[in-house]
């Protein structure tokens, strides 16, 4: 009877499934698995790698493949490895401030530039995980899943395969996902972790280890490529990696008692594109070993297990990774706290603030539960204090101008920026901003900003070419008390100083310099869910400051600007617009002294750059915005300029109408425009901009 009931126990039959990586060709692994729910094929172990990590360890929760399916397919993953915020879901205290880099730079202790350690921090991509794992946040030792699994990585300092069987679920299954070069290696108790592949592409020996006796293998590494077909540097990387892969999957293979192997040829590693042909591709290739898997023992379908409770109190709360931040300062930019209710969207909202407050690199929620309590570990990585970033412009009436700012963030003192930034071409320019905040969403702050800058300001005649031009160099200070709260507003009581010389270039000139000293207030508010090509949102800026006569100042003045830009969406891809500009020195009839400069494809589309001048004027314009294409953009508007004085370079009158039509386009080298317009005398102008061809210290200035 004993050797009957051992010989039983040996005879019984244990599946287990090797689930391989393989970048986006991964998600074939949904499709096999849609054909084992079909038969009901029972699975005792599960293990997997990158991405069969990910669907293995879902499968292993208890989620049917049709489920995994769903939720992959609704997963925006191209957003998912975008991590820059969105300039709408920028703090305020981060809008005073208009783009003023294309590419940007970490520095090290000794400031010299530094390459990132992947092109992707992966901060979304955990926090996608945390919510596809949430049911589970409980556990933490994998085996107590409805279907024990283990997942691999490697350790990038000893070069040794990680088995992770116990932690949280979704920090192991991105520390296996973690493809060298793409994603930062994933830190997990003082340890670096990549891509599993590196080890173990299909680790069958591992699940073997966990009591299988039949081993099903998803295989879906790429074949290492021809040298026609490195053409590119993703190619060229993956090439990289298919070398460790193919050496260590042969023993693998060997293990296999059924090996499926989708025809995923010609698929790359790196695209999101096909999720649902992939998925496909692999379901008809389980369909090709159905009599196979038709043999494989059967079961009642797994169900989700659901461990944590949808709303959930916090008996503590903790920070971890942090290096200059507070744990303190870092929980008030959650704003979870002890003792209250939390659902899962609640968690992730916190989190997603936090991180868009751009002081970090990641951060995402571990929940543990410990003595029948919920505790939540807030594990961050703070972005680098120090940058470097440059910026190249250009446009109808400049040439090339290179800017660098040195961004120094929470260095000086805590919760404070500076900015040096020097730019260098047809217009030269060193500005010094320093801003310390005294709050996180609303609070008070100081600011000093010094500066020095040159430019060309060009006359024109009646036939609207350039007959002069003169050079303008103005140096100055402005110094301010303000006030931010949350995403609403700002305001800041000022005091400036400055003085201006203007000098011969071209044609006849007199020298001429004036200095003035003041005081002013100013208000920005901004939502706009783009700087260069929103498609909704609101901007309004308004500066108001004085000078009296004698108080280091030339002459008494008044002046006042202000802009509102409006962009109301009708729908994803169209969105009416509507601007209004408006100057005035108030009294003054004829003011020489700081004229408004009017003109250009951002102000009157019927005028060239600056070609105007003016003590009091007013814009408005109305148009709309068409989003055809993605990073396509098209513009027509019609526009109306009026002064309140004579152009004291050359006299016109003081009402004009035009219309105009703008195309721009967003490239990896920055945004692109080009601009037609026609004023009422049929007069034709033509417009071009690359890059930042505004001032980024719109709001720092006087």
């Amino acid at each position: 009877m004993i050797v009957l009931c051992l010989f039983s126990l040996q005879a019984e039959e244990k599946v287990g499934l090797a689930l391989s990586g393989g970048g986006t060709r991964g998600f074939a692994h949904i499709g096999i698995l849609k054909v084992f729910d079909e038969l009901n094929i029972e699975v005792d172990y599960i293990a997997g790698t990158s991405i069969g990590a990910l669907i293995g360890g879902l499968y292993a929760m208890g989620y049917s493949a049709d489920e995994i399916e769903e939720m992959i397919i609704n997963t925006d993953f191209e957003t998912i490895f975008d991590e820059a915020v969105s300039r709408e879901d920028f703090y305020i205290g981060e809008k005073r401030w208009m783009p003023y880099t294309n590419y940007n730079f970490d520095l090290d202790n000794k400031f010299q530039p530094r390459l990132p350690e992947a092109l992707f921090s992966g901060s979304k991509l955990i926090n996608t995980l945390f919510e596809f794992t949430y049911p589970v946040a409980k556990i933490d030792n994998f085996s107590e899943l409805p279907i024990p699994f283990k997942c691999v990585a490697t350790n990038i300092i000893t070069g040794e395969m990680k088995v992770f069987s116990k932690g949280n679920l979704h920090e192991a299954m991105r520390a296996s996902m973690s493809v060298p070069s793409i994603l930062e290696p994933m830190k997990l108790d003082d340890e670096l972790y990549i891509d599993g592949g590196i080890r173990a592409n299909l680790p069958s020996e591992i699940v073997k280890d966990m009591g299988a006796n039949t081993i099903i293998g998803f295989q879906l590494n790429s074949e290492l490529r021809s040298k026609e077909n490195l053409d590119n540097l993703i190619k060229v990387l993956d090439q990289t990696i298919n070398f460790s892969m193919n050496d260590n999957i042969k023993q693998s293979v060997e293990l296999c008692d059924i090996l499926i192997k989708p025809d995923v040829h010609g698929r790359s590693n790196y695209s999101f594109k096909d999720i649902q042909k992939i998925i496909d591709l692999g379901e008809s290739a389980a369909r090709d070993h159905i009599n196979e898997l038709q043999k494989l023992p059967k079961r009642e379908k797994n169900k989700l297990i659901n461990t944590t409770p949808y709303n959930i109190i916090f008996n503590k709360i903790s920070v971890a990774g942090n290096e200059h931040l507070s744990d303190a300062k870092i929980k008030e930019y959650v704003g979870i706290k002890k003792n209250l209710t939390y659902s899962k969207n609640d968690i992730l909202q916190a989190v997603i603030k936090a991180y868009n407050s751009q002081l970090f690199k990641y951060i995402y929620p571990v929940i543990n539960f410990i003595d029948n309590e919920f505790e939540l570990t807030l594990q961050v990585k703070e972005r680098n204090r120090k940058r470097l970033g440059f910026a190249v412009s250009s446009n109808t009436d400049q040439d090339i101008i290179v800017g660098v700012t040195l961004e120094l963030n929470n260095y000086l003192q805590h919760n404070s920026k500076l900015l040096i930034n020097a730019q260098v071409g047809d217009e030269n320019e060193l500005n010094l901003d320093y801003v310390k905040n005294f709050g996180k969403h609303w609070g008070i702050y100081f600011r000093t900003f010094p500066y020095v800058k040159e430019q060309k300001l060009y006359s024109y005649n009646e036939d609207h070419t350039k007959n002069n031009s003169v050079y303008s160099l103005e140096y100055g200070a402005t110094a301010g008390i303000g006030f931010f709260s949350y995403n609403s507003i700002i305001a800041e009581l000022y005091s400036y100083s400055f003085k201006t010389r203007l000098y011969k270039h071209i044609g006849e000139f007199e020298d001429n310099e004036f200095y003035s000293s003041g005081l002013g207030i100013k208000f920005y508010h901004e939502n706009l869910d783009d700087y260069i090509f929103p498609m909704h949102g609101t901007q309004l800026i308004a500066k108001l400051s004085t000078a009296r006569e004698g108080v280091y100042s030339q002459i008494g003045n008044k002046k006042f600007y202000s802009r509102l830009r409006m962009l109301i969406p009708f729908g994803k891809a169209f969105s009416a617009k509507y601007q209004f500009e408006y100057g005035s020195h108030f009294d003054s009839q004829e003011e020489e002294f700081d004229p408004f400069y009017i003109g250009g494809m951002d102000s009157f589309m019927g005028l060239y750059p600056a070609e105007k001048s003016a003590a009091i004027y007013k814009i408005n314009t109305i148009g709309f915005r068409v989003n055809p294409l993605h990073n396509l953009f098209c513009d027509i508007q019609f526009n109306v300029l009026q002064l309140g004085d004579i152009d004291y370079w050359t006299p016109e009158d003081d009402f004009f109408k035009a219309v105009g039509m703008k195309l721009g386009y967003k490239t990896i080298l920055g945004s692109l425009r080009i601009g037609v317009a026609m004023d009422e005398d049929e007069k034709k102008y033509f417009y071009f901009s690359f890059g930042f061809n505004f001032d980024p210290f719109e709001f720092s200035r006087r």
